[in-house]
């Protein structure tokens, strides 16, 4: 009978538990590199992220404002408190 390691192994015979767990340490890593280049340029350029934070909040504003205006009020019957 075969060993249970064996049997849990993939194509190139290591377990998969290792293989996920390297996974996970190189995505870890790429994460933590872009960070590091995002806040690098970040530094470097301070007034184009002002910009571009401004241009971002303020379609956020209004994407929210009109969502909000579309949406219709509840019928009086459907209200909590019928006036």
């Amino acid at each position: 009978m075969a060993a249970l390691k064996s049997l849990k192994a993939g194509f190139t015979g290591r377990p998969a538990e290792s293989d996920l767990k390297t996974r996970a340490q190189d995505a870890a890593r790429y994460v933590r590199d872009e960070a590091a280049v995002v806040a690098g340029t970040a530094r470097e350029h301070p007034a184009a992220l002002s910009s571009t934070l401004l241009v971002v909040a303020t379609l956020a504003f209004v994407a929210g404002f009109v969502m909000g205006g579309t949406s219709a009020a509840p019928a009086r019957s459907q209200r909590f408190w019928s006036w």
